[in-house]
């Protein structure tokens, strides 16, 4: 029977004023060592506010290691190369380097074993490995950990570890990124050279305004530079929309919505349709279904014209409304992508 391969992770934190890791919890019952660490500490453990979360410790302790990754905050990870090396090219040369300058040790031995000293932290190496070996992957707490975490991904040329980070995150409820955190996600994706992220994060803005009141409080998130790239990008989604707006309504999504009353309209007249795709394209933040059941909801109570409400409209199935919502979407988010973003920096 193959040997079955098994990883003990421990997770602690160390306090600010002592260098003894103090184990939290172990879900297969605590180790003769989480054991004698927890009755030391005891009669003067610290509450969660009081510990220095900064230096969480985390330890993978292979039996079978032949490499120790270290952390730029000393944090050992004892764990077999096998998983790694074929997972980055970069990581494997850094290993190789490692593996020839040091003393020949057994597979498995508890002592000498090469180090590959690396630049991050331990406790987004910890995540990076999880998504590693065989072990659950586990998503850093706080949304700036998991911009380090895919920054870390993308600088170690992880392709298939960047797949399932990004997987992960687009399986978080509520979203990681939302119209309330866009801007921050935005400036984080420029500072760690995230074009996916900056991507998705930049579209999600469309559904805000960046007027001097709407940015009231939130002009310290990005630089400012930051600020006038995504301010030109509005500006090129906006012009696209306009420009290609005639499309949308040549389309069979926008002529289910003809209403009886339209029959008597003049030519080249605007019909309530034309009034709220028009004010979308001029301003993309008003695409939001809200906006348009508003739209309709003010039509069919009053139509200018006739003085009276649009009995035809006030009947429309909840199919043909999806139909033409869908047509829209599609649209919209056709045009958004044929405009770019202009940024050089992005590799990924």
């Amino acid at each position: 029977m193959d040997h079955l391969i098994t990883y003990r992770l421990g997770v602690g934190y160390r306090d600010s004023n002592s260098t003894s890791p103090r184990a939290l919890s172990d879900p297969t019952g605590p180790t003769p060592m989480a054991t004698s660490l927890l009755e030391q500490a005891s009669s003067s453990e610290p509450s969660v506010s009081d510990r220095d979360t900064s230096s969480t410790e985390t330890l993978f302790d292979d039996p079978d290691a032949d490499i120790i990754l270290r952390s730029r905050d000393d944090l050992d990870c004892r764990v077999q190369k096998v998983f790694l090396v074929k997972s980055s090219r970069l990581l494997n040369g850094l290993i190789q380097a490692a593996s020839d300058h040091s003393d020949a040790a057994p597979v498995g031995a508890r002592e000498a074993l090469p180090v590959v000293q690396l630049s991050e932290r331990g406790a987004i190496l910890h995540n990076l490995l999880t998504f590693l070996l065989p072990v659950t992957p586990v998503l850093p707490p706080t949304l700036e950990e998991i911009m380090e975490l895919l920054s870390v991904a993308q600088k170690y040329e992880m392709s298939h570890a960047l797949v399932h980070i990004r997987g992960s995150v687009a399986l978080k409820d509520p979203p990681l990124v939302n119209k309330d955190n866009a801007l921050r996600v935005y400036s984080l994706a420029q500072k760690h050279g995230l074009r996916r992220e900056a991507v998705q994060a930049a579209r999600i803005t469309l559904k805000s305004t960046l007027t001097i009141e709407d940015l009231q409080g939130k002009l310290d998130l990005m630089p400012g530079d930051n600020l006038y790239e995504l301010w030109g990008y509005h500006q090129r989604v906006q012009a696209n929309l306009a420009r290609n707006i005639n499309e949308f309504r040549g389309s069979s999504a926008y002529t289910m919505l003809k209403c009886l009353d339209d029959d008597a309209t003049p030519v080249k007249t605007r019909t309530w349709i034309d009034d709220f795709v028009f004010s979308m394209a001029s301003k993309p933040s008003l695409f939001d279904l809200p906006e348009f059941q508003s739209a309709l909801a003010q039509h069919v109570c009053h139509v200018p014209r006739v003085k009276r409400g649009c009995s035809s409209c006030a009947y429309l199935s909840i199919q043909t409304i999806d139909k033409f919502w869908m047509g829209l979407t599609t649209f919209i988010h056709a045009n958004m992508e044929k405009v770019s973003l202009n940024h050089d920096n992005y590799v990924a």
